[in-house]
């Protein structure tokens, strides 16, 4: 596929799972993020310009039934003991023929908002090397914490879909 050509939308969402195990508290945590049955390519940093951002998880949830394959740029941390968070925003580039940047940010032992700044720090920033004006930003969080004797899982996600 030639993604940068392409019309499309990038999904941001974020989940929470508990498992027995930490793969299985990482899907749990897919699911509630809306990602149903889909193998991620991870991929970093930008949204091409003609893309839209979207915060749908009905959709998401029937795009991402079929077990294709898809980028998503993620970020996640598991514990069985201690809090944990998750956080993701996409930069909107003032110049709509430029990319948007996402940055992604899961970290153990802080909160959602904690982990949100940081993450608005690198879009910031990584705006400020290109000399690029920010317009807007879009942003999720979440928090967690484990259940006894079950692992806990928090999940950002931007799943990139062509349209």
């Amino acid at each position: 596929l030639e993604w940068n050509r392409k019309r499309g939308a990038v999904y941001l969402t974020a989940g929470i799972g508990y498992g027995k195990t930490k793969l299985a508290a990482f899907d749990k945590a897919e699911l509630d993020a809306g990602i149903v049955a889909t193998n991620a390519i991870k991929v970093s940093s930008f949204v091409p310009p003609a893309w839209k951002i979207r915060r749908d998880n009905d959709r998401l949830r029937t795009l991402t039934d079929g077990g294709g394959v898809l980028p998503m740029a993620y970020a996640y941390r598991t514990s069985k003991s201690e809090k944990m968070a998750a956080a993701a925003v996409i930069g909107i580039n003032d110049d709509k023929k430029r990319a948007s940047i996402i940055a992604e940010c899961a970290i153990s032992g802080k909160t959602k908002d904690e982990a949100r700044k940081e993450a608005e720090k690198c879009v910031k920033e990584a705006f400020a090397f290109r000399d690029w004006k920010l317009n807007a930003t879009k942003k999720i969080s979440v928090e967690t914490g484990p259940k006894k004797g079950w692992y806990a899982c928090a999940l950002v996600a931007a799943v990139f879909f062509p349209e």
